[in-house]
């Protein structure tokens, strides 16, 4: 995984969202990675999975499907009754629940807006899990509510035009971007080695008429 962002020091970034242009480019492994490393570094943090269309982050931490979410928003549960502890301290977990005939509309709940509120509360770091950006509304929504999003590019799947439209509605929306992850990125590929050499060579000094030569 190559990461194109740091989060800021100016400002507290709590409510992270991470998101991808397409299906398949990897970002709810993404957010299980960033959500173990701030657990490490010391943070309380907690995972979302706010992908009610196709739900992962309960089957990679191996959780039986039952409440969640979802099961909270319709006021079915409390919070702190869907909360599922990790085997990595610090790392919890609230899966998405039973899928709903209607996601898009449960994330304009007054509920909603309450359960993440709640959750800001109790957590340094809170890490939504949501669909592709050009596949449905929800992550225009939920970026609303977050003080960041994060979008997720497969290297050597993912096109430039589709991260362009899918920077481009984020940005509609007046969405806060920190930046993106190449994730899958194959460094012995003869492209993609050129590539994190020219970019990083020139991000640490070296003038990028330099990265070419030698």
């Amino acid at each position: 995984i190559l990461s194109t962002f740091q989060l800021p020091t100016a400002s507290p970034t709590r409510r992270i969202l991470v998101t991808s242009a397409g299906p398949q480019e990897g970002k709810s492994t993404v957010v299980i990675n960033l959500g173990v490393t701030m657990a490490q570094s010391g943070s309380r943090v907690a995972l979302i999975d706010t992908d009610m269309r196709r739900p992962r982050l309960h089957k990679s931490f191996g959780i039986k499907r039952g409440a969640g979410l979802t099961t909270t928003i319709l006021g079915e549960a409390e919070p702190d009754e869907v909360i599922q502890q990790t085997d990595v301290p610090g790392l919890d977990v609230v899966p998405c629940g039973p899928i709903p005939p209607n996601p898009t509309e449960l994330f304009h709940t007054e509920r909603f807006s309450q359960i993440v509120q709640y959750l800001d509360d109790s957590y340094d770091r809170i890490i939504f899990d949501s669909p592709p950006v050009l596949m449905v509304a929800d992550p225009l929504i939920l970026s609303r509510m977050m003080d960041g999003t994060i979008l997720v590019i497969k290297g050597g799947h993912t096109s430039r035009d589709m991260v362009q439209r899918g920077i481009r509605q984020l940005e509609d929306v007046k969405a806060r971007i920190l930046g993106t992850v190449i994730n899958d990125l194959d460094l012995e590929h003869r492209e993609y080695g050129y590539y994190y050499y020219r970019q990083y060579g020139y991000y640490y000094g070296e003038k990028e008429g330099d990265a070419t030569t030698g």
